[in-house]
């Protein structure tokens, strides 16, 4: 065999280490895209399963966290009266102007609200809040005054009923009033005039879907004037209904 065809084909047999440092990089390139891929499905995993989580651990309800202020309110609920807060679960479930609703889970399998207004906040004028029985919180509509001064009272309450979307309120000046559902079908409104001014105030509350159509409907007495005993005379006093249905 001639020096040259040797030669030639050692040439042949040499590696092209360009080549090769090309394939290298591009390998490189793909471990380093397949980690990247990997560390962000991984994230996203995390994400998801934190968000099921604290679906999982608030059940039904749903909401933007409650600051400090509204869980200590809930925290200041007397026990006595047969309701144990959860303020760490409590969240904001529906909002008119200033005007917010907080709600949170109970010991007792219902809710607790707080109401939180330009002139009662929970912060300088706590109240505990506002519990539901649980054979009232398992009605379709539910819904009561949560919160009252000279001459405006805010009425709260909650849809359980699928594909609802706002309730329809009669007002006591003969007006009809539309409220948009917040979160976990609850709903906030505030009516001008002094609590119990009409004396009887029980309006039939519709519940409706999207496109406006009725869905459910209770008639709940939200205002009443009962018998009050004052010695031998009896004199009639107006009671501020709680969130029933």
């Amino acid at each position: 065999m001639s020096d040259g065809l040797v030669l030639e084909r050692l040439a042949r047999l040499e590696p092209d280490w360009a080549d090769v440092e090309q394939r290298s990089r591009r390998l490189h390139s793909e471990r380093l895209l397949r980690k990247t891929a990997l560390s962000l499905l991984a994230l996203a995993a995390a994400a998801i399963l934190a968000g099921g989580a604290y679906a999982a651990a608030t059940g039904w309800l749903t909401g933007t966290p409650a600051p400090p202020s509204v869980r200590t309110d809930f925290g200041t609920y007397t026990p006595q009266l047969g309701f144990h807060p959860d303020p760490g679960s409590a969240v904001l479930v529906a909002q008119e102007g200033d005007d917010q609703l907080y709600a949170t889970t109970n010991r007792e399998g219902s809710y607790c609200l707080v109401a939180s207004t330009p002139w009662k906040r929970p912060d300088t004028n706590p109240d505990g809040g506002t519990c539901v029985l649980e054979k009232m919180a398992d009605q379709p509509i539910v819904a009561g005054l949560v919160a009252g001064s000279a001459n405006v009272v805010v009425l709260a309450g909650r849809v359980s009923v699928k594909g609802a979307a706002a309730v329809r309120l009669p007002l006591p000046d003969g007006s009809t009033r539309t409220i948009p559902l917040g979160t976990s079908g609850f709903f906030l409104t505030s009516v001008d005039g002094k609590p119990c001014e009409t004396q009887d105030w029980s309006p039939r509350i519709e519940a409706l879907s999207a496109a406006g159509t009725s869905v459910a409907a209770s008639t709940i007495a939200l205002e009443q004037e009962v018998a009050r005993g004052h010695g031998r005379s009896v004199g009639f006093a107006c009671w501020l209904a709680g969130l029933h249905s």
